[in-house]
């Protein structure tokens, strides 16, 4: 008969999220996991198998809480101005000072962990189809002028994100303002 865990998955994800996003995957040992989820190693294997394991369900759980957090906002109504801007301003909230956790994941591990290279390259998908959505509603309100190629576009601000969330992490906030408005240079 098997015991019922007194601990609930989606908060002991959030505590590995900041674990892994705070010392990386390789810097981070069973120990460090053990004593920051403040569970034994042995309810660690049994519920999230390995470290690895628990490293891609902590990477998809990122994922789904900064889409739910951020990608929202380009769907909304409103100018793609105002929406990039707004978006752009949560990113850097919500990754204040550390950097994105899936950017850190493709730095640390994409180039030669499958499932990992694989994840991000699915954010990667879904942020850049955020961003093309975006533009195509601006070109059809008018707001997008001119002769752009709107999928390239859309893979600039995929680009302009990673590269502001590496650059919270030395910049100061007029900086990162500045990077946010002169990136969106094409819109008027």
């Amino acid at each position: 008969m098997s015991r019922r865990k007194s601990f609930e998955i989606p908060k002991v994800l959030d505590l590995a999220i900041d674990v892994f996003w705070h010392k990386g995957y390789e810097g981070c040992s069973m120990q460090d996991l053990v004593e920051q989820l403040g569970l034994s190693r042995s309810s660690i294997y049994e519920t999230f198998g390995s470290k690895e394991d628990l490293y891609l369900q902590a990477l998809e759980r990122y994922d789904l809480q900064s889409k739910q957090q951020l990608g929202s906002i380009l769907y909304e109504q409103g100018s793609a101005k105002e929406l990039l801007l707004r978006y752009f301003h949560e990113v850097i909230e919500y990754t204040g000072r550390r950097s994105c956790f899936m950017v850190n994941a493709s730095l640390e591990l994409a180039a030669s962990h499958q499932k990992v290279y694989n994840l991000v390259k699915a954010n990667m998908a879904e942020n850049e189809e955020a961003f093309y959505q975006l533009l195509e509603r601006a070109v059809q309100s008018g707001e997008l002028k001119g002769t752009w190629d709107i999928k390239a576009l859309a893979q600039y601000l995929v680009n302009v994100m990673h590269g502001i969330t590496v650059t919270t992490v030395t910049a100061d906030r007029e900086m990162l303002d500045n990077i946010v408005r002169n990136s969106l240079y094409f819109l008027p």
